[in-house]
């Protein structure tokens, strides 16, 4: 290449290049300033390399601008917070109900065991029931005090009205003799009354004083098929006596109103060794409860004995 060649591509500012590197070659391109830096080589991996920063760049303000559009209004977060809340509301009482249900089926468990201790006690004792001092003996049942009979443990007052001992009664009994060994057990998770198992938590743990549990003792069952005679129905405290089997022994309490464990039902165990059921979806056997412990009557606790008995021997699992 001539000198004259070779002064006109430095001092013109754009020039030919040959670009198939063949001498007397020349195209129409323009060359870049990074053709000068870098040389023909160079000079493409420098274009693609500006090229890939400006696609990037490209692409990252595409990013923003579409995350931007992708956000939420504050229609959209409202809209969702209220569909939740409605869902809510639709969940909560199915689960209150399988919560019950749960509750339900451990009370039964209670009952069950209770009335497994009530058996082999009754099998050491030559076929009687754990006594009570609020079943009465005499035919008439004039000193009968069944509403009493949640109580496991009674203080022994003196005349001074001071607590000389506590004296085991009924399925307390059970407790004392080591037939069952948990406390908890005579207590529903139901339970919503004034006998929680926590108020008695010092009682249990060997201090004086009464103890109450959430669970009737009915301390004897009729004889005779049921039937009465001179208008009293006959009882025993023999339990392979009790007559018909199907007669309840154990229940949910029933003293008052804030003591039934289940307001749509009762569970109860049967003297044939079976635990039942007895569905009041209306609450009827409740409504016939006192609302206090001293308007409590035998009378009350006697017809929700008698409803529990027929419910059994009609074959029915509820009032009438």
């Amino acid at each position: 290449m001539c000198s004259s060649h070779r002064n006109t591509r430095r001092t013109l500012p754009k020039c030919e290049i040959a670009s198939s590197g063949h001498p007397g070659y020349h195209s129409t391109k323009t060359a870049s300033p990074a053709y000068f830096l870098f040389g023909p080589t160079r000079h493409s991996v420098a274009s693609k390399f500006a090229a890939h920063v400006s696609g990037c760049a490209a692409s990252d303000n595409h990013r923003s601008i579409s995350l931007v559009r992708s956000g939420f209004s504050l229609v959209d977060v409202l809209v969702s917070i209220s569909i939740i809340a409605v869902l809510i509301s639709l969940l909560v009482p199915s689960l209150a109900k399988v919560n019950e249900t749960a509750r339900r089926v451990v009370c039964q468990s209670n009952v069950r065991q209770i009335g497994l201790g009530l058996v082999m006690y009754t099998n050491d004792h030559n076929g009687f029931l754990p006594p009570s001092r609020f079943v009465s003996d005499t035919a008439s049942r004039g000193l009968a005090s069944p509403e009493k009979m949640v109580t496991l443990r009674v203080d022994e007052t003196e005349q001074g009205g001071s607590v000389t001992a506590s004296t085991w009664d009924g399925l307390g009994i059970l407790f004392a003799t080591e037939y069952l060994s948990a406390s908890k057990v005579f207590y529903c998770p139901s339970h919503r009354g004034q006998n929680p198992h926590s108020n008695y938590a010092l009682a249990w743990g060997g201090q004086a004083g009464e103890i109450v549990c959430n669970y009737h003792y009915r301390g004897e069952g009729p004889t005779n098929r049921g039937q009465a005679q001179n208008g009293v129905v006959p009882t025993t405290r023999k339990l392979w006596l009790i007559d018909p089997a199907q007669s309840s022994l154990i229940a949910d309490s029933m003293q008052v109103k804030s003591d039934c464990n289940h307001i749509v039902g009762v569970n109860f165990f049967r003297a044939d060794l079976t635990v039942h059921w007895y569905s009041d979806p209306s609450s009827s056997l409740q409504e016939q409860l006192p609302d206090r412990k001293d308007q409590a009557i035998p009378a009350v606790v006697f017809n929700a004995w008698r409803a529990l008995d027929s419910s059994a021997v009609s074959g029915s699992r509820g009032p009438p």
